[in-house]
């Protein structure tokens, strides 16, 4: 049985494209003209990530959409059954003109009322129950019944009463003092239809921005089931995490009942509460082959699943593989979900100097934060009941419980009493008591403070222990001069301003890195990880920050030393003011008009870097997150490669591979997605992007585009295919004495983004060649129009010179590091 693998695709970085603002409820698509909540069922173009597929690009057919009366249309899927309007619809080509505007202030309006709510209170005539579900406020069927945005809808169905939200999603519970709502989740799908031999989709969504409900992180996963299928997920704005699977046994896994472990099934936990559930299937994943010289009789049907479903209601079934059983077993197609909801978008503090709006009605209740910046209410201890209700929260008879908690119980307000022994000289005994208690609180104070001090220092001497300090310190003094520090903790937070948030310089998925002034007044980066999972990579963290401090080459971020004594290590860097090649080439404020020979020059210079990380470096270093955000630009426009070992360093033997794989979007090695092995060859196929992004100024993916132009190396080798290079190059550079140039750098990037990894060429030959073209530039009397035979006979002197190790201190070790860096 094939083994499933998740994929955790990195967050885009702050300020990159994204899908448009989904539309309010109540308000109208201003593209389609239908209601926000209905279906918008389209053909459109597989959506590829960072993987590559031959061109053109085939089409997905989807399955046809079907109007009904009221304006809504309805999705059927392969069996004839109707699903209901809750589908959003793909990004699409053309979907975004004329309409962002318009959303903008859309989604603000639907704000705005969600904060000015009226406290509308239920009467006598609102519904308590509809079918087996109780309904309790502020929720509410009917006018008056509910608060603003939480309105619900008693339907029959098939004599049945059902609630529902947004009309048409079923309610299976309200949880109202944990803030949360059960609903029934529509599962998506996709299947090879053996008739018209086209894969089919049935694709399930609902946006709740400018609601008061959220996908719980939670209580909630991202289930996909399925033979050879990558799935993804994506909300408003990013492209969250995804799963992959193979059509051949990985790492001897085989599907089991009850384990959703890599096998036929993954799981993949929400990296936080969301508004959107946007779910895709990528289609260079499919079980075509398994139908390839199929007998007529063999009927197995192979389909894949996603959807978003409550963690302890999902229960696998190997049976879910081969037949349609995951959709016959769940009533309509859907499974149990958490939404997530607060009755208003501010903090209590703001919240209860509103008298207006303030929805903790009931006399002895309270103002809870919840996790997403809003608030909910409950009881107040000693209280139980609705506190969204005037005299909602009703006390406790404490002494009714069998058994009472004494003898003589006697309950009051909140609380209850028990009767004490009588004393005959109470104010004696008071006296006596308050000296002896204040002299036994000093002692304890004093005892409890001395204690803390010495725990305190204990847990920083095991942290220090256990991140391999007693190894690096010994490292150390046999390396005399060697130019490493051993920062305190303490000291850290002095150069940062206790982390003064006016000091982050960035944000990836594993820290933060922020600008620090050390004492003698030299300027440094600072980043504070997140999480450090294998205990191997602990013991010998210390040792391999003292081999990356060995790296001595001008175009490599310099590591200074590093933090042990506390839970996760924090390294010091040399700041480099002039910030990052991505925002030079794509920011506000970068310069736009680069001329092709500064651009070449960096080119250069970062290939150089991982030519001696990958080939001089001892022991061999793999970044294993390169793009253009993670190579930083010094006062002189200097490229140096930074995040090399920022993050979590692990050895490559097999027995360490995962099933998580971890990278950009738009950057990373299709190979490595399908063998979650990464290689030397894996940095060459990052960096092939990176060198589009200097020939064409465009980024690397980008979700608002058409679906066949988002991945920029996809449209890159496209136009290679058909002869249309001129087309994809960036105006700004293309220069009649540069076209040879231009030319032999985009063969380089071609080969760079080789399928194969084998097929790729080695970093230090990447490095030599631009090197060579660089020399070409650089002298007049080297016509541009030369072939490249004759351009190498003229340049024959290798130029790896500048690759060279200028450092001196370097260990062996006989495994090889892998530095996936912070995303």
């Amino acid at each position: 049985m094939a083994a499933a693998r998740p994929v955790s695709i990195g967050r885009r970085a702050a300020g990159g494209d994204g899908p448009e603002t989904p539309i309010p409820n109540g308000e109208r698509n201003s593209t389609t003209g239908t209601a926000a909540g209905d279906v918008l069922p389209k053909t459109r173009e597989g959506q590829l990530l960072d993987l590559q597929c031959p061109c053109p690009c085939a089409a997905r057919q989807r399955v046809d959409a079907k109007s009904e009366s009221g304006g809504m249309e309805d999705m059927t899927s392969r069996e004839g059954r109707a699903r209901d309007p809750e589908l959003m619809t793909d990004r699409t080509r053309g979907e975004n003109r004329g309409g962002d505007d318009r959303r903008r202030r859309l989604s603000l309006t639907v704000t705005l009322q969600f904060q000015a709510k009226t406290l509308a209170l239920p009467g006598p005539s609102c519904l308590k129950h509809c079918g087996d579900v109780e309904i309790q406020y502020p929720f509410g069927v009917g006018d008056g019944c509910a608060m603003k945005g939480f309105e619900l809808s008693c339907n029959n169905k098939d004599g049945r009463s059902i609630l529902t939200v947004f009309g048409v999603i079923p309610v299976r519970k309200i949880l109202l003092l944990d803030g949360q709502v059960r609903i029934m989740k529509h599962i998506s799908s996709m299947f090879y239809n053996r008739s018209t031999k086209e894969l089919e989709y049935s694709m399930w969504g609902k946006d709740l921005s400018g609601t008061p409900y959220t996908y719980s992180r939670k209580s909630n996963m991202f289930t996909v089931i399925g033979v050879n299928t990558f799935a993804t997920m994506t909300d408003n704005v990013n492209v969250i995490f995804g799963c992959v699977s193979n059509s051949s046994a990985y790492s001897n896994l085989e599907a089991q009942d009850g384990k959703c472990v890599g096998a036929g099934c993954c799981q993949v936990a929400l990296t936080r509460d969301m508004y959107n559930d946007g779910v895709d299937f990528s289609p260079l994943y499919n079980t075509t082959s398994y139908y390839t010289n199929r007998s007529a009789t063999d009927r197995a049907e192979y389909q894949a699943y996603a959807v978003i479903t409550e963690t302890d209601a999902f229960q696998f079934k190997t049976t879910y593989l081969n037949t349609t059983a995951f959709l016959d077993e769940h009533d309509d197609g859907r499974v149990p979900a958490i939404l997530n909801w607060e009755v208003g978008n501010e903090t209590c503090d703001v919240a209860t100097k509103k008298n207006n709006s303030y929805a903790c009605l009931s006399t002895n209740s309270m103002c809870v934060n919840s996790s997403s910046g809003g608030y909910l209410c409950n009881c107040t201890k000693g209280y139980e009941g609705n506190p969204y209700l005037p005299d909602g929260c009703k006390d406790i008879d404490e002494c009714a419980a069998k058994p009472p908690p004494c003898a003589g119980c006697k309950n009051t307000p909140g609380d209850y009493s028990c009767p004490g022994p009588r004393s005959l000289n109470i104010v004696a005994l008071a006296v006596g008591s308050s000296i002896g208690v204040a002299i036994v609180v000093i002692a304890i104070t004093c005892t409890y403070l001395i204690h803390e001090r010495k725990k305190l220092d204990k847990i920083k001497r095991r942290y220090f222990q256990q991140h391999g300090g007693m190894l690096l310190l010994q490292e150390i003094s046999l390396k005399q001069g060697t130019a490493f520090t051993i920062f305190t903790e303490a000291e850290l937070i002095d150069a940062t301003d206790k982390f003064d948030d006016r000091n982050i310089l960035g944000r990836g998925g594993h820290g933060t890195v922020y600008k620090g002034k050390l004492k003698e007044g030299s300027l440094v980066a600072v980043k504070r990880c997140v999480s450090m999972t294998s205990e191997q990579q602990k013991k010998e963290f210390g040792k391999e920050m003292l081999i990356l401090s060995q790296i001595n080459h001008k175009n490599i971020v310099k590591l200074l030393g590093c933090c042990l004594e506390v839970e996760v290590p924090m390294l010091v860097y040399e700041f480099i003011p002039n910030g990052t090649l991505f925002q030079f080439i794509h920011g506000s404020n970068g310069c736009h008009n680069i001329p092709f020979s500064t651009r070449l020059h960096i080119a250069v210079e970062s290939a150089a870097a991982l030519a001696y990380l990958h080939s001089w470096a001892s022991p061999p270093i793999l970044h294993g997150d390169v793009k253009s955000s993670n190579i930083l630009l010094d006062e002189n426009y200097a490229a140096k490669i930074s995040d090399f070992g920022a993050s979590i360093l692990a050895p490559t033997d097999e027995s360490q591979f995962v099933t998580l794989v971890q990278g950009t979007c738009g950057y990373l090695d299709p190979e490595y997605m399908q063998t979650c092995q990464l290689t030397d060859k894996s940095d060459v196929y990052s960096f092939g992007v990176v060198l589009l992004e200097l020939l064409t100024g465009k980024k690397a993916f980008n979700l608002n585009g058409p679906e066949n132009e988002r991945s920029l190396s996809l449209r890159f080798l496209c136009a290679m295919k058909e002869g249309r290079l001129m087309d994809i190059i960036d105006d700004r550079i293309k220069n009649e004495d540069d076209m040879g140039l231009l030319e032999e750098v985009a063969e380089l990037a071609s080969q760079c983004l080789e399928m194969v990894g084998e097929s790729r060429p080695a970093m230090r030959d990447v490095a030599e060649k631009l090197d060579r073209l660089s020399k070409v530039m650089q002298h007049p009397w080297v016509p541009a129009q030369h072939h490249p035979e004759e351009m190498e006979s003229l340049l024959e002197e290798s130029s790896m010179v500048s690759l060279e190790m200028t450092g001196t201190g370097n260990f062996s070790m006989e495994k090889r590091i892998v530095l996936p860096s912070g995303r």
